[in-house]
C-alpha cells in the first residue's frame, strides 16, 4: 500500500487502510458513513449507489487514511470487488428488520469463507433510536459475532456522533493491532521511517466517486475539506449539504 505525505516532511507517510461496509438495502449505512465523515445525518440519500469516500482520522494517537467504500450489493453477484479490496468489513443491519439480520448472517459467512487470512469483522445493529420498533434483540446480535469472532455494537447516525466514530474507529484499530502483529513492509526491506504495509492488495479502489476521485492514484480529501470549510458543498448519493 502506498503512503501520503505528510507535512513533516518527504520521508513520513500515513498508512492506508480499505474498509467495506456491507449490508442491505435501507439498513443505514450511507448514513452511517456521511454521519462519520461530516458529522451531519442526512436522512436522504438514493441507497441504490454506491461510492468510496476518504477520511483522515487519529485512532490511538495513530494518524491514517480511511478509504471506505459503502457498497450497493443488490444483485450479489460480485463480492470480489470488495472482498479483495477491504482491510475489515463493518457488516450492518437495521434492528428494525429482522430479514436484514439474516442479511447480515449471510455476509458474514461470505467474508469469512472468501478470504483465507484473519480479517477483522464489526457487526452493527443500527437504527437503535428506533428502539420501539425493534424486531432483533441485541443479545441475537452479540450471538451472531460470537459465532463469527467479530465485535458486536449497536448505534444510530440520528443521534451522538461519537457513537458512529467509535464503529469505524473500533474497526481501524483492530486492523492496525493485526498488522503490528506482523512482519510486513513497504518494499522489500523495512523502511526506516517504520511506515508499515496495510494492503497488500489491490490499492486502487474498484468505485469511482465524485467525493473522493483519485489523482495519480491518490485519494483525495474533499470530505475531509469540507467538513473543515463550512461553506463547502457536498453532493453525493442523492443528498446535498448546504451550509451558508
Amino acid at each position: 500500500m502506498s503512503g501520503r505525505r505528510t507535512p513533516t516532511g518527504p520521508s513520513v507517510s500515513l498508512p492506508e487502510i480499505n474498509l467495506a461496509i456491507l449490508g442491505s438495502l435501507g439498513v443505514g449505512k450511507s448514513a452511517l458513513t456521511v454521519k462519520y465523515i461530516t458529522k451531519r445525518f442526512i436522512n436522504e440519500y438514493d441507497p441504490e449507489l454506491e461510492n468510496t469516500y476518504s477520511k483522515v482520522d487519529v485512532v490511538d494517537q495513530k494518524e491514517v487514511i480511511l478509504n471506505i467504500m459503502d457498497t450497493c450489493d443488490k444483485d450479489y453477484k460480485t463480492p470480489d470487488r470488495y472482498l479483495k479490496w477491504a482491510d475489515g468489513f463493518i457488516i450492518v443491519y437495521s434492528i428494525t428488520n429482522r430479514s436484514s439480520f439474516e442479511q447480515a448472517n449471510s455476509y458474514m459467512d461470505l467474508v469469512q469463507n472468501s478470504s483465507p487470512r484473519e480479517i477483522p469483522l464489526i457487526l452493527v445493529g443500527n437504527k437503535v433510536d428506533l428502539e420501539r420498533y425493534r424486531q432483533v434483540s441485541k443479545q441475537e446480535g452479540i450471538n451472531v459475532a460470537t459465532k463469527y469472532e467479530a465485535t458486536f455494537l449497536e448505534s444510530t447516525a440520528a443521534e451522538e456522533y461519537d457513537e458512529v466514530a467509535a464503529v469505524f474507529q473500533e474497526t481501524v484499530r483492530q486492523i492496525l493491532r493485526r498488522e503490528a502483529n506482523k512482519s510486513l513492509y513497504i518494499g522489500e526491506s523495512a523502511p526506516t521511517n517504520g511506515t508499515r504495509l496495510l494492503n497488500t492488495r489491490s490499492q486502487k479502489s474498484p468505485v469511482k466517486s465524485s467525493l473522493s476521485a483519485r489523482k495519480n492514484e491518490e485519494p483525495n480529501r474533499s470530505l475531509v475539506l469540507a467538513e473543515r470549510n463550512p461553506k463547502m458543498k457536498l453532493f453525493n448519493k442523492g443528498f446535498k449539504i448546504f451550509q451558508s
